[in-house]
């Protein structure tokens, strides 16, 4: 089983404000980069736009079940330093080289040693925080990207406007490092137990399969979000053909989805739903924020959909790794989080290959009622489904044998009230 270096409830705390505030830069980073590599390659062709688009999603699914096993056999921390400071080493050339050929192939295997990051990243978090405490850790987690995400676009295209995209992409790889060196800060360590890797070859999708719940939950998130990216091509032909919006309001409502996920984001906490619970009402608000922004006969009722539905999308965010962790020892959640990531890119990749023809055949209401009513269906058939399933004993994080004095991580908190998954 996995084994961590524990850690007081301050120094808690401190680890997780140090990984909130790294991932914020970092994810502002990547996200300006990707803004940038976007112009420089949109003179080339849709072709080569859809090319980058695929580097990001295939490395997650290709490399799933290798990213999986790596966070569950080695050191944690020692992962996340490792895959950043190879991505920061890897966008270097990438800002450098303007070829089309070398950006797509590069930004590759920027994805793949980013297949690492997000995995090991989720893992961590239960190891600082206890059980007890991992709802305010994904909280805090989600927070940090949704910042990075609100904000990266935005700079991204200044920076690209005002310095160009070799100086964007080279800003990305600073804050790749950044993180590293925000990893290297943390006290916390998730140590693989020899012995217990040994012993459990599963794979991650293995795994899943043996958990009806985690199956089920997994398959209706996948649905829910593969129908709601069709939002994002959507959404331009509703605001701006349907309702008449300028490129001032349709930039409004992308803000006021970003900050129903960072409420959203919060919210899981305070609300005391069991996590299989947590995720239907999630979908189920994103769901009908989708489907009220195709219904709604003004901007001003958008925006509400679209503050309802941000906040669904950031419950999900929460929730879904709450309840990955919660139904699965600590040793496996390497390799459910790089499962759960896999299925949930190639969701995406299948959404957004389904968006334009969906669009192109019911224009853009009629096209994000269809994905609301989608993503409502999934979340409805979860619950019915998951209905009565046994909930499962509290997987305990171990302490690590060397050091049996020290209490386990956040065992000088108060115990928050917390739902049974």
């Amino acid at each position: 089983m996995a084994t961590m270096r524990t850690v007081d409830a301050g120094r808690g705390r401190a680890d997780l404000g140090i990984l909130t505030a790294g991932l914020a830069v970092s994810v502002a980073g990547d996200a300006a980069a990707f803004i940038a590599l976007l112009l420089r390659l949109q003179p080339q062709g849709s072709g080569w736009v859809a090319a980058l688009l695929a580097a990001e999603l295939v490395p997650v699914v290709v490399l799933a079940p290798v990213v999986g096993r790596v966070v569950d056999r080695l050191e944690t921390r020692g992962v996340l330093i490792v895959a950043l400071l190879g991505q920061a080493l890897v966008a270097v050339p990438l800002a450098l080289l303007d070829g089309p050929l070398p950006t797509v192939l590069l930004f590759a295997a920027l994805a793949a040693l980013a297949a690492f990051v997000r995995p090991a990243t989720s893992s961590l978090v239960p190891a600082i925080t206890g059980p007890s405490g991992r709802e305010r850790g994904y909280a805090r987690l989600s927070l940090g990207f949704g910042l990075g995400w609100i904000f990266g676009p935005a700079v991204g295209g200044l920076f690209t406007g005002w310095f160009g995209v070799r100086a964007a992409v080279l800003a990305d790889a600073a804050t790749f490092a950044l993180l590293a060196g925000a990893c290297a800060l943390l006290t916390v360590r998730r140590r693989p137990d020899p012995s217990a890797a040994a012993d459990d070859r599963s794979g991650g999708l293995r795994l899943l399969l043996a958990d009806r719940v985690l199956t089920v939950a997994v398959l209706g998130v996948a649905i829910s979000v593969g129908a709601a990216i069709v939002d994002n091509v959507a959404a331009p032909f509703r605001f701006v053909d349907q309702l008449g919006a300028s490129s001032a309001q349709y930039g409004l409502y992308l803000t006021v989805w970003g900050a129903g996920v960072l409420v959203g984001s919060q919210l899981l906490p305070l609300l005391h739903l069991s996590h299989r619970v947590a995720v239907a009402v999630a979908c189920l608000a994103m769901g009908a924020g989708i489907a009220g922004i195709g219904l709604a006969p003004g901007l001003l009722l958008a925006y509400a959909a679209a503050a309802l539905g941000g906040a669904g999308n950031g419950i999900l965010n929460v929730a879904q790794n709450a309840l990955i962790t919660a139904r699965t020892p600590p040793e496996r959640h390497g390799r459910l989080f790089a499962t759960v990531s896999a299925v949930n890119q190639t969701a995406i990749g299948g959404g957004t290959a389904a968006a334009a023809p969906l669009v192109a055949w019911l224009g853009g209401g009629g096209a994000l009622i269809t994905a609301g009513l989608t993503t409502m269906a999934a979340a409805a058939a979860l619950l019915l489904v998951t209905t009565g399933a046994t909930e499962p004993t509290e997987p305990t994080e171990p302490t690590d044998p060397g050091e049996p004095g020290e209490p386990a991580a956040g065992a000088k908190e108060p115990t928050s009230e917390q739902a049974p998954a």
